[in-house]
């Protein structure tokens, strides 16, 4: 009996582990337990940053990806017509939930 318990406790870590490498994000380093980065990514010609546009992509488990993190989306959701920075944001918790966002400041 107990090593049935072994063995299934072995299999269940094993599996935790596989599941929890599928979503991972794919810019700048990570951490396989957490990341939370923010990355450059352009710098623009717009004299200021005062409006802020935040579009993302939302991972589950590394299954299931929903999202639009477009530059234009982004830029769609501050209403900004010159770029003056765009930036990239990761985030990730054991693989299990991942969030990429472009964040785009201008005017």
């Amino acid at each position: 009996m107990r090593r049935l318990k072994v063995v299934l406790f072995s299999v269940f870590i094993i599996m935790l582990l596989f599941v929890s490498g599928c979503g991972f994000v794919a810019d700048g380093p990570f951490g396989w337990v957490y990341t939370d980065t923010k990355l450059p990514v352009y710098m623009g010609t717009a004299q200021s940053g005062s409006k802020i546009g935040v579009a993302c992509i939302h991972s589950f488990f590394g299954a299931v990806s929903i999202g639009d993190a477009s530059i234009e989306a982004s830029m769609k959701d501050a209403g900004i017509k010159s770029v003056y920075t765009i930036n990239k944001e990761n985030l990730n918790i054991f693989g299990t939930y991942t969030r990429q966002c472009t964040v785009i400041s201008g005017e």
